[in-house]
């Protein structure tokens, strides 16, 4: 059964990268990632692979609303297309409140070249951590912040194009804690086809260091060894009288960078390198033009660079989903998705038990005044581990964020987070808690202040992992 699975998952894959080719020669990429629409009309966790982070955002000039760039956490990423058309969403109209947030009056202009507007951007902030390494023998530091990023985005009738560059580096003043980077860059398109139908491609680059409390976390390393993901994928989507359909594949890998130990010792982590393939169909019913449940079913390919791990385990995996959810689209009040499902993986190596769990994910955004704006995300997937006694790990990420306007040029923003990583086989469980509180003043289009405080309680699946972690920061935002 192991052949004609991944038989079929690669023939869905190039034939979606073939119909990316042909996107590609009438018309160059747009940006699912910078579209409101898109970001807030989706699904998180839809491929198995999205991770949520909502402590990075970066307002999108012209909206007035939250759209992250970026994951601290995420190794890998997934967006995937509304199943109901832009044009076909009902838009609601409402009195406007006093004193209601006129956005663009702080907005960047940007600098136009040709039909795209380039948006740069650079934020500098200092503060204190009382955790720099992020471990249960961290300690405090001061810390500096250095957040880079780059929009750009076609200004065209028809079609879209866009690219987005998000950095995230912290440096601190304890010089036994190595610099921290998150660098993440993504390229996205939507082709727009007859009769509403559109075609969606998207390909992404992610890097960050490997986490000193995990429990994959290489023996005798000392500073932790970077992890670079690949991501690519394409989306067909589109409505049949009240039906919509929708198509995809995805294709993602991982590669993990060896370690070094105290002496210099290489200690390689050749073996966890990864590809991951999906295919995936939605079935959906427009009960009303706001409403439309649906199903879906995807199936999933993991394969490892080295055929055995160093514990001698063939690590290797296909798997099956099938999820149910409703897709609501009410503009400007609520829009979103949610879906609850099954996940089924088997292994290659009989030594590993299937792993069988339930599955929520969901991407809602609420707008209940002009003034306040309320969005939650929720995702599952799968995470392979180097524990010789589990296959792999189940991950649910929760995250809630809410966002009120005080003034047109005063910014209040709050957190919530939740991540529950459970590793299969045996009795460990990595938990996370995270919650923050942010301020952004913005002083003019060009310069805005920029202050944060951020929560976390860490709780290991290793004996004596735990850890809180408070950081405080404030900083001035540069910006064209």
């Amino acid at each position: 059964m192991q052949f004609p699975v991944r038989l079929f998952l690669s023939a869905a894959l190039v034939s979606a990268l073939a119909s990316t080719t042909v996107a590609r020669a009438e018309d160059a990429l747009p940006a699912d990632l910078l579209d409101d629409a898109d970001a807030f009309g989706s699904l998180r966790g839809s491929d198995g692979q999205a991770s949520v982070d909502l402590t990075l955002p970066t307002e999108t000039p012209g909206t007035g609303r939250d759209e992250p760039l970026g994951t601290s956490r995420a190794v890998r990423t997934e967006r995937i297309a509304p199943i109901i058309a832009e044009e076909d969403e009902p838009v609601r109209p409402r009195a406007r409140t006093a004193g209601a947030l006129d956005a663009s009056s702080y907005d960047p202009l940007g600098i136009r070249l040709g039909s795209f507007v380039v948006l740069p951007s650079v934020e500098l902030r200092g503060g204190y951590t009382s955790n720099a390494a992020g471990s249960s023998t961290g300690g405090p530091s001061g810390v500096l912040t250095v957040v880079p990023d780059l929009i750009v985005k076609s200004d065209w009738s028809r079609h879209e194009l866009g690219f987005a560059f998000h950095g995230n580096l912290d440096y601190f003043s304890d010089g036994s804690v190595a610099p921290q980077p998150n660098i993440n860059a993504e390229a996205n398109a939507r082709l727009d086809l007859p009769r509403d139908w559109a075609l969606r491609l998207r390909a992404n680059y992610n890097y960050q260091t490997q986490s000193l409390s995990s429990l994959d976390y290489p023996s005798g390393v000392e500073n932790p060894p970077g992890v670079n993901t690949y991501n690519a994928g394409a989306t067909l989507d589109g409505t049949v009288g009240r039906v919509a359909l929708q198509l995809r594949s995805g294709a993602t890998y991982t590669g993990y960078e060896d370690g070094k130990g105290a002496n210099g010792e290489i200690i390689p982590q050749g073996d966890r390198d990864n590809t991951w393939v999906s295919a995936a169909t939605r079935v959906g019913y427009e009960v009303t033009p706001a409403l439309t449940p649906f199903v879906e079913a995807e199936v999933s390919d993991r394969s490892f660079r080295q055929k055995f791990d160093q514990n001698g385990f063939n690590r290797a995996s296909q798997g099956v989903t099938l999820r149910g959810g409703i897709a609501y689209s009410a503009d400007p009040v609520l829009k979103g998705e949610l879906a609850i499902g099954w996940h089924h993986e088997r292994y290659d190596d009989t030594a590993f038990q299937p792993l069988n769990a339930m599955t929520i994910d969901g991407n809602v955004l609420w707008a209940p005044t002009e003034l306040t704006n309320f969005t939650l995300r929720a995702a599952t997937y799968v995470d392979p581990t180097t524990d010789p006694s589990s296959a792999g790990s189940i991950v649910y990420d929760v995250g809630l964020k809410a966002q009120h306007a005080l003034r047109r040029n005063l910014t209040l923003d709050a957190d919530l987070g939740w991540q529950y990583q459970k590793y299969e086989g045996i009795n460990a469980a990595d938990v996370t808690y995270e919650a923050g509180f942010g301020v952004t003043w913005k002083i003019n289009r060009t310069a805005w202040v920029v202050g944060r405080f951020q929560q976390e309680y860490y709780k290991s699946a290793q004996p004596g992992g735990d850890y809180p972690t408070s950081t405080v920061t404030v900083g001035l935002r540069l910006q064209r």
